[in-house]
């Protein structure tokens, strides 16, 4: 009688998978994107921040990868953007947006047993910004996919037909995502809607607009950089608030080695309390992991609530009558940041909270703060604000920017990534600065968590 061996189903369904490989097999016909402006995006860069698309089989027992991960979904937004009838432009001088796509979640697994039910997750991240560098739009797409194995436990293609189901639901979503968001209509405007009757402060130079050297790019580094000049309720402009924006998400790229994708640059009407709550609140926590960096940078006005003794930052739709509702707390911030994964964050404020002038801002027939209460941040947050609790941020006209980012961003350029260093220069300087130009105080402060 001839004698066999009975091999365990989980042997058995691992020894009968078949090899993973992702590729983009559209399950649906592409989605119809009624838009009469069909904008021309330019594909920078396509990362793999998932590790690898990983596969796991009962006991830790999986099934060979094939390909490159990076490459298949590279294809697949090509392909998927083809489809929606916005093909991509082959340069960037060509386009009107600048994409970047990456594959932050790719896993299949299974168990043994008869039927031997495979399930699959595929996360992909897409961010758009402008010709201006501001970001427009900002998805994580999810696909999710389920098949069976033969009988017996053996799973055969199984693991693979769900991954590509779960790619396929993944993409398939960049159509709906850029309708629901009006992401192609950003593009055909015109112009910005008008926000107040002041035009912008006059267009200057400095010396800031030579850009350091690039630094060695940082995959663990990102930035939440905000600027808003002009405001819908009519409030007076913070003179040179979107210029410090733009030039600080330049400076984080190329002195801290924040990479590209990984800056949300806000301005003026890209600047609402519900971008605030966005990026602070959804996009950095599902970015961030352990021992990941976060600096973010405000330009912009603050405000006080003089009954509570609270500050807040205005966003673009921002009414100091109406604090509570349409502005952002800075300790709401603080503790947003504070629960990040993140070892350590960084804040600049180029604002102030004192309500007597300068880049704050009062209900009208409210008075100033006598006592200004600085709000208590977290063990991981460091903060670097431009004046005291009572005291004014001032405007550096002559060089376009406001007096505390003009030194803050000097320091960087000067001093390098060490922040420390960087504040202990620049304190002085805008102090100084301040006294002379315009027989003011201005006494930049930093604090750490505790």
């Amino acid at each position: 009688m001839r004698r066999g061996i009975l091999l365990p189903a989980f042997l058995l369904a691992s020894a009968c998978a078949s090899p993973v490989a992702l590729r983009y097999a559209p399950t649906a016909p592409p989605f119809g994107l009624a838009a009469t402006n069909k904008p021309r995006f330019f594909l920078a860069s396509v990362e793999d921040r998932s590790g690898g698309v990983r596969v796991n089989g009962p006991e830790g027992r999986g099934a060979p990868v094939q390909g490159s991960p990076g490459d298949a979904l590279r294809d697949a937004v090509l392909e998927e953007f083809r489809r929606l009838g916005l093909p991509l432009a082959d340069e960037r001088a060509k386009a009107d947006g600048v994409l970047y796509a990456a594959l932050t979640e790719a896993v299949v697994a299974w168990s043994g047993g008869v039927g031997v039910p495979v399930n699959a997750v595929v996360r992909i991240a897409l961010k758009l910004k402008n010709m201006e560098r501001a970001e427009v739009w900002d998805a994580e797409l999810v696909g999710r996919a389920q098949t069976v194995g033969r009988a017996g436990g053996a799973v055969g293609n199984a693991p693979n037909a769900a991954m590509n189901l779960a790619f396929a639901e993944a993409v398939g979503k960049i159509g709906p995502s850029l309708r629901d968001e009006g992401v192609l209509e950003s593009f055909g405007r015109a112009a910005p809607r008008p926000v107040a009757a002041a035009p912008r402060a006059p267009a200057v130079s400095s010396d800031l607009d030579e850009l350091p050297p690039q630094t060695a790019v940082r995959r663990a580094a990102h930035a939440v950089v905000i600027g808003v000049e002009r405001y819908r309720e009519g409030l007076p402009q913070a003179d040179y608030a979107a210029r410090d924006a733009k030039l600080a998400a330049e400076y984080f790229k190329r002195v801290l080695g924040v990479p590209e994708e990984n800056v949300a640059l806000l301005t003026d009407d890209r600047a609402t309390r519900g971008d605030f709550e966005k990026y602070f609140e959804r996009w950095l926590p599902n970015r961030v992991a352990a021992g990941d960096e976060v600096y973010v940078f405000y330009s912009g006005h603050g405000a006080p609530d003089p009954a509570k003794g609270t500050s807040y930052l205005v966003p673009f739709d921002g009414d100091p009558a109406y604090l509570e509702q349409t502005a952002y707390p800075l300790k709401r911030l603080y503790d947003q940041l504070g629960r990040l994964k993140a070892k350590k964050v960084f804040v600049a404020l180029d604002s102030c909270f004192s309500g007597a002038g300068g880049r704050s801002v009062l209900a009208k027939g409210a008075r100033p703060l006598v006592v200004s209460v600085e709000e208590e941040t977290p063990t991981t947050v460091t903060v670097l604000s431009a004046a005291s609790g009572a005291q004014i941020s001032n405007t550096y006209s002559e060089k376009g920017n406001g007096l505390f980012t003009y030194y803050f961003l000097k320091g960087l350029k000067e001093l390098g990534p060490d922040l420390k260093a960087v504040y202990g220069y620049l304190g002085p300087e805008v102090s100084r600065a301040a006294r002379r130009d315009y027989n003011a105080d201005q006494e930049p402060q930093w604090r750490e968590g505790r």
